[in-house]
């Protein structure tokens, strides 16, 4: 996981821009979280790398915070409300479809390069079935998963308050606790 988050810190840094810096950055804490931690310890993480709390519940934790300059909404969901089983970011973009697609080639080739191929394919958009996304997954060990999700239709305003319509959402599933 370190060699993970290095390689997506090296790539981000190349491609971002100094004032993404300027700003609180989420996205340390929030690559870095382990699943297990407890509801107490991710929410004391996250605060402390300037996510605010918007919804504290004992089964889900979301959060507000900034992703490498993005506004970024974080969701946790704990497993029998005790330990972390799910960590999601979902990304808003600021208006500029081609620093969002850089951002999101960027964010592909890190993955990439830490877990091999995602393997990326155009999947129907459910909210506009004339729309596609892009797609990516990744399964670093046989308990967990992750897919990365870009909607370039995103990119091209700023969108509301629905997650779906965010530009990239980057989701951990780990399905340990369930065998």
């Amino acid at each position: 996981m370190k060699k993970f988050l290095f390689a997506l810190l090296f790539a981000l840094t190349l491609t971002s821009s100094r004032e993404a810096f300027a700003v609180s950055n989420s996205s340390d804490a929030f690559m870095s979280l382990p699943f297990g931690h407890n509801y107490a310890r991710t929410q004391k993480r996250m605060t402390n790398s300037g996510a605010r709390v918007i919804t504290p519940r004992k089964e889900s934790l979301t959060m507000e915070g900034m992703f490498e300059g993005y506004p970024a909404t974080f969701v946790f969901g704990f497993y029998k409300n005790k330990i972390l089983k799910t960590k999601a970011a979902y990304l808003q973009s600021m208006g500029d479809s081609e620093k969002d697609a850089k951002f999101y080639v960027n964010l592909q080739k890190s993955f990439n390069k830490a877990f091999g191929s995602g393997h990326e394919t155009p999947t129907l958009n459910r909210r506009n079935n004339k729309k596609l996304i892009m797609q990516n997954v990744w399964t670093p060990d046989r308990y967990t998963t992750i897919t990365l999700t870009y909607n370039p239709d995103a990119s091209k305003k700023f969108p509301g308050t629905s997650l779906s319509q965010r530009f990239i959402q980057i989701i951990y599933k780990s399905d340990k606790w369930d065998k």
